[in-house]
């Protein structure tokens, strides 16, 4: 797979959140908030769990067939065994880039009797999906005033990167 998409991840033009909900501690809530909150300036989408109507002051939609347009990142906050549907969806929707900040995949039986973890992966390489995730803090690029993590303290821009594994 070649790494053209990976733009998408760290200069993306629009964004859209999938499991948000209204709760205060929701992960999806959290990382809409801290996108607006780093001034990102492209079009920010959600899905949200509950029929929301908006979460964090964005608009939420029923389907990714109602967005306004294909996002160039997804970032999936929905709950484990909802993960590998959303990356079909996705995939099918031309979605290239997607961030996955729910963790447990790997320990969560599939209807298959794969994990949830093995689903997505194979739901990726069908659709040629880049995936950073699962179960990731997110990302973090104040160059293009990006906050799309579970972390709310924004880092100013320098000339100083870090790329970090854990687990």
């Amino acid at each position: 797979m070649s790494t053209k998409y990976l733009k998408r991840f760290f200069k993306p033009r629009s964004i859209a959140v999938f499991g948000a909900t209204a709760e205060s501690n929701n992960l999806g809530n959290i990382v809409l908030g801290n996108l607006i909150d780093s001034g990102f300036a492209g079009p920010l989408m959600a899905i949200g769990e509950d029929g929301d109507s908006c979460i964090a002051g964005v608009k939420c939609y029923d389907s990714l067939a109602s967005f306004p347009e294909v996002p160039d990142l997804a970032i999936i906050c929905a709950p484990a065994q909802q993960v590998a549907s959303w990356v079909r969806k996705l995939g099918a929707y031309q979605v290239k880039a997607a961030m996955i900040l729910t963790s447990g995949l790997a320990y969560l039986p599939s209807a298959t009797h794969k994990s949830v973890k093995d689903e997505v992966k194979d739901a990726a390489r069908s659709f040629g999906i880049r995936i950073l995730g699962p179960d990731c803090i997110g990302l973090l690029v104040p160059g293009s005033k990006m906050n799309a993590s579970s972390s709310h303290i924004n880092i100013k821009k320098g000339r100083v990167a870090y790329i970090g594994n854990r687990g």
